[in-house]
């Protein structure tokens, strides 16, 4: 089954390599030197309020009296630096990883919706925009937002636009 489920990724990116050579320009661009990327002053001010003992502090003081961006990043970081620690590379990682799993689901969005040539330049753009590049390297909901409004996006056009009811668009 594994080796199946190999086959067929191998065989997708056959079909797709502009796609994966974005993919890698996406993924070289943030992983770019991301070990030695500093904090900067907001992400501090994010990773001290995860310093609570228990998940109700951060909700009340870590939250709702310090802090108007979503909880869930609040939450994220609490138990993710709870796990890992609070080392820059590790912390940042799962948003560099959101950012560039963004380029794939504007691609698959850009695909549905249009054709491929329109979902390439898509992926292009988003994978050599500064702007996405920098807010993927830092520990804030810029990055993680942009993917999960676009999978909420691809996953709400399947059920509304194209009538596909699969389990995996309902979820």
């Amino acid at each position: 089954m594994i080796q199946s489920t190999i086959n067929l990724f191998f065989q997708k990116l056959k079909q797709h390599p502009l796609l994966v050579l974005i993919l890698i320009i996406a993924a070289i661009l943030r992983l770019y030197n991301w070990t030695e990327i500093p904090y900067m002053h907001d992400e501090l001010s994010a990773l001290v309020r995860t310093d609570f003992d228990n998940l109700h502090d951060l909700i009340n003081f870590g939250v709702k009296y310090r802090d108007t961006h979503p909880a869930l990043i609040q939450v994220f970081l609490y138990y993710w630096t709870g796990i890992f620690g609070y080392s820059e590379w590790i912390v940042k990682l799962p948003f560099i990883l959101s950012g560039i799993g963004s380029v794939y689901l504007a691609y698959k969005i850009g695909l549905r919706w249009s054709n491929k040539t329109a979902a390439l330049i898509v992926a292009s753009i988003i994978a050599c925009s500064e702007y996405t590049i920098l807010f993927s390297q830092i520990i804030r909901p810029y990055s993680s937002g942009l993917f999960f409004t676009l999978l909420l996006v691809y996953h709400w056009s399947e059920l509304v636009f194209y009538k596909n009811f699969r389990l995996k668009h309902q979820f």
